[in-house]
């Protein structure tokens, strides 16, 4: 190994106790991978086989935790007792290597296409028009909000089962959990709305949930993570700034969670209002103080880009870098460095991504991050 990338493969420990490898982790992406009846598929397996060594940790795309909170076809649940034989097949997959198997839970609220194609409704905090939606969601009520929280610790007991080594919460990328905490999606008078406080209640609430699901189930330690995006700020929409959410992480810290996870399309993005005149990371970086450790995701595509980005937090997350090459951290590594694909050209084909996923990254203005050589 290449001195230089050494502090990359320094061992870190999470607050229970479970320590992961190295200072990689393979960043939750949905591969669309799942069968039509929402059970595990081949291509998941196949998908994960080959990237079980990108990361001391290995987090799943978006696992539905709810039917009724079901984001997209072909994507990874884990809302019955029906879907654990899969997921165990999963978790073998991605603990093949060593790694830490960990299944990222999700309800995607307003976003629930999958459960509104269904249904004909999606749930979310408040009844609002949005202009990017084609329906207008349903309003939760105080009975069904328990259920979706009951939902999340169903999920990890299954996770449990199925012999993944934690869970992380999905609070970003604008589904539920993240709805709620926005005072754009969020419009509601009870104790999950208004203030700042209020609008914090769901999120601490799942995170209880789980703890205790971990506390019962659990015979070992157990990794329970929270991903975050760090504003949500679209022009004059404010849902909220980075200084919201670190007063929100202050309280997620104190619930006993093992890891921040900072979802961002840059690593070290600059707030587009509030801050301190400095990267969100390290506004966040600074306030987390070094009670968990923290994970940014966000253009990490080469070596380079994953040392400098431990100038702002703990643990480097791998997507498109991984997608590309998914021996990129084997690689560096073994002081092959040089040997890292940075484009797909001539091997997109070869990449082992299921189907469906293919064609979303190939379709005529397709919303998914670009791949270089994809189009050439």
């Amino acid at each position: 190994m290449n001195k230089k990338f050494e502090k990359l493969f320094e061992p870190v420990e999470f607050p229970s106790g479970i320590e992961t490898r190295n200072r990689f982790a393979m960043a939750p992406m949905t591969v669309y991978g799942s069968n039509d009846d929402d059970s595990i598929g081949k291509e998941d397996l196949d998908y994960f086989s080959v990237r079980n060594d990108a990361g001391g940790l290995i987090i799943t795309g978006a696992a539905t935790t709810s039917k009724d909170g079901h984001n997209m076809a072909n994507q990874i649940t884990a809302y019955d007792d029906k879907k654990i034989a899969g997921l165990t097949k999963l978790a073998s997959v991605i603990k093949g290597k060593g790694n830490l198997a960990i299944l990222q839970l999700q309800n995607a609220g307003r976003e629930a296409r999958a459960t509104q194609k269904r249904k004909g409704v999606a749930y979310a905090p408040s009844k609002i028009e949005f202009p990017f939606l084609k329906y207008v969601p349903k309003e939760l009520t105080p009975k069904q909000i328990k259920g979706f929280i009951k939902d999340f610790g169903e999920a990890t007991r299954r996770a449990i089962e199925a012999g993944f080594d934690g869970v992380e919460i999905h609070g970003a990328n604008h589904y539920l959990i993240q709805q709620f905490f926005s005072s754009y999606s969020n419009r509601r008078k009870d104790k999950w709305g208004g203030s700042l406080e209020n609008r914090m209640n769901f999120a601490l609430e799942v995170i209880d949930e789980i703890n205790t699901t971990v506390e019962n189930y659990a015979e070992e330690p157990f990794v329970v993570g929270y991903r975050i995006s760090p504003e949500e700020v679209h022009g004059d929409n404010i849902g909220y700034t980075v200084d919201d959410v670190c007063k929100l992480i202050n309280e997620i810290i104190k619930t006993g969670i093992d890891y921040i996870h900072l979802s961002m399309s840059k690593y070290d993005a600059i707030p587009s209002v509030g801050g301190n005149n400095e990267p969100m990371a390290t506004t966040i970086y600074k306030t987390v103080d070094g009670r968990v450790p923290v994970i940014g995701a966000g253009s990490i595509l080469t070596p380079e880009d994953a040392l400098r980005a431990l100038d702002y937090v703990d643990i480097v997350a791998l997507g498109r870098a991984v997608i590309i090459d998914p021996d990129f951290v084997v690689k560096l590594r073994d002081g092959r460095e040089d040997e890292i694909e940075t484009s797909v050209k001539d091997r997109f084909d070869d990449l082992h991504l299921p189907n469906k996923l293919k064609r979303l990254w190939t379709k005529e203005g397709s919303l998914l991050p670009p791949l270089k050589g994809l189009n050439d």
